[in-house]
């Protein structure tokens, strides 16, 4: 967990292999850990193209970082870090239809 902190969830989750262990960490790790990872998501960052964005909003837009978060969706258990997520995936869905990776996102929102 202190390793995909630490190399940021963002990057790792870019990464063909690096995505599927942090995945896994979602899929096998305590729910205290998926809050953890969401709090990550949820964090501003700077970004050229935006000038800032939550990191969900960057790794949906990526073909490996958006199974992520997809599994995400899956695995975390109702709380609250499960719906600021979705009110935050939420509020930009008209903006992620136009990006490729996050129409399977957006599909899983309206489901």
């Amino acid at each position: 967990m202190h390793i995909v902190i630490a190399n940021g969830l963002l990057q790792l989750s870019k990464q063909k292999f690096a995505s599927n262990v942090v995945e896994k960490l979602l899929k096998y790790g305590t729910p205290n850990q998926r809050n953890i990872l969401v709090r990550e998501m949820l964090q501003v960052v700077d970004d050229l193209n935006t000038g800032g964005s939550s990191v969900v909003l960057l790794m949906v837009r990526d073909a490996y970082a958006n199974y992520v978060v997809q599994t995400t969706l899956d695995v975390v258990s109702e709380g609250d870090e499960k719906k600021l997520l979705l009110e935050e995936l939420n509020a930009h869905s008209t903006q992620l239809r136009q990006y490729t990776f996050a129409k399977h996102i957006v599909t899983k929102l309206s489901s």
